[in-house]
């Protein structure tokens, strides 16, 4: 009988799917993981007798693994994998399946934007009735026919039209390639055209992959293209809007808010002090946080854990492993 293949799960946002990989694999692997309490020693031993690993951060730190057939990344970015830490040749893969998540969150941010229900529930929580027609309170918005555009036409982009569509909204798609059978988008303009749609927009949604072409591409001018009411979401990555321009647009009041679900920096161990960031974005009334939870629902981890489940068994079975992006170089 042969002895089970090893996979290394790298840290708390891959050893959570541990518990879900090993009922659904079909073949024989050992699930080694790496937590904040392992040892440096037991850590490097584990990588170095991996068969595949699944991270999320994988620097040149990382020791030889002369073993390794594949590393999986439980999400779509791959931007925390050098891949001169891995072994020349061996395939990098990712895996999508948030893409629900991310549009509800996105049709959330903008609902939320135009309604303001939490803040109704803490004013009727202190006996302030004042927003109802029967104190004389003033009318909230709709979204209904309402323009977003949507930056990046790829899984999550398409999610968010079809929402939007249920909604009544037009839908401008913003993409780097222009496809012309689109059939939730109301217009498809390109990168070239970004200015042109974002001043059309009552809302802008990010949903584009970070990449040397989208970092820093919603800069000063890009915002300088909205109207000073259009609301931003941002559910791509941090770097695809230039941090300073952000919050120079928010802080006075250029554009009418924002909901910031991912960051340009994440803190160690789950807590940061907003008073150490360098931009207090937790200190403006017109801004939306949430610590990136926009894909991370139980049905995207349902969905992760049978796809890295399955790629598992196509490595152990001989068989080419799904949605490879890259190769390792080291």
């Amino acid at each position: 009988m042969s002895a089970p293949l090893r996979v290394a799960l790298l840290g708390p946002g891959c050893t959570a799917f541990a518990d879900g990989l090993a009922p659904l694999l079909e073949t024989k692997w050992t699930l080694d993981r790496i937590e904040a309490s392992t040892g440096a020693a037991d850590a490097a031993s584990m990588l170095a007798g991996a068969n595949a690993v699944i991270a999320i951060q994988l620097d040149r730190s990382a020791p030889d693994m002369p073993h390794l057939k594949m590393v999986q990344v439980p999400g779509a970015g791959t931007d925390g994998i050098d891949l001169a830490a891995i072994p020349r040749g061996v395939p990098m893969c990712n895996v999508f399946e948030h893409e629900p998540g991310c549009s509800e969150y996105a049709l959330l941010a903008m609902l939320e934007w135009c309604i303001r229900l939490a803040a109704a529930d803490r004013a009727i929580r202190g006996g302030d009735w004042s927003r109802s027609a029967r104190y004389g309170g003033a009318p909230q918005g709709e979204i209904a026919h309402k323009t977003v555009a949507v930056v990046g036409v790829g899984r999550i982009g398409r999610a968010v039209a079809r929402r939007a569509k249920a909604f009544e909204m037009r839908v401008i798609g913003v993409n780097r390639t222009v496809r012309p059978d689109e059939h939730d988008f109301d217009a498809m303009y390109g990168l070239d055209r970004l200015h042109e749609a974002m001043g059309q927009a009552d809302y802008v949604v990010l949903a584009c992959a970070l990449t040397p072409e989208t970092r820093g591409l919603i800069d000063a001018a890009a915002l300088a293209a909205m109207k000073k009411s259009t609301f931003l979401v941002n559910v791509a990555r941090g770097p695809v809007i230039d941090e300073a321009a952000l919050w120079e647009a928010l802080s006075n009041r250029r554009i009418g808010g924002a909901a910031i679900d991912v960051w340009w920096r994440y803190p160690a161990g789950g807590r940061g002090d907003p008073a150490m960031a360098p931009y207090r974005f937790d200190a403006l009334d017109n801004v939306i946080l949430s610590p990136h939870i926009g894909g991370w629902t139980t049905g995207t981890v349902e969905r992760r854990t049978r796809f890295m489940a399955r790629n598992l068994d196509r490595l152990a079975r001989g068989e080419k492993p799904e949605n490879q992006v890259a190769v390792g170089t080291r």
